[in-house]
């Protein structure tokens, strides 16, 4: 009996392993995304500004910003695919701890059942040897 709850037990560890590994790399993707919006504003007040480099270099700000556009949707394309990804471990946990806790409710039904028994038949067996003895004495 200690063998499936054990499994369970075992089973809970990795996902909730796997679920913090994809919560981490969304908290990484959201990071990414936040720091390449920021620097998209930096760049926007920089050409909103009309500064000295936004002025001498406009090829390269504008290249720089396409970068920065590209790795803001690349980021934001892993927000939503984390995000999903840490829904569906969500789902696996409460799936595998709903049958970890029907498991041990299981043993515990099993195991009560069997000391009800064990009880019943030392009973049984009490009353047994006490009718063989008055069976003796007559």
């Amino acid at each position: 009996m200690a063998g499936p709850n054990r499994d369970f037990a075992r089973l809970l560890r990795i996902q909730r392993a796997m679920k913090a590994l994809r919560e981490r790399d969304l908290a990484d993707a959201r990071n990414r995304s936040a720091s390449a919006g920021r620097a998209l504003e930096d760049l926007e007040r920089m050409v909103a500004e009309g500064s000295t480099v936004a002025r001498l270099f406009p090829d390269l700000l504008a290249g720089h910003m396409q970068d920065t556009l590209s790795e803001k949707a690349a980021a934001d394309r892993q927000v939503r695919e984390s995000g999903d990804r840490v829904v569906k471990e969500n789902r696996k946990l409460e799936v595998i701890e709903e049958r970890y806790h029907q498991q041990r409710r299981s043993d515990e039904n099993r195991a009560e059942e069997a000391e009800r028994s064990e009880v019943l038949d030392q009973r049984v067996a009490g009353l047994l040897s006490a009718s063989s003895k008055f069976g003796r004495i007559r």
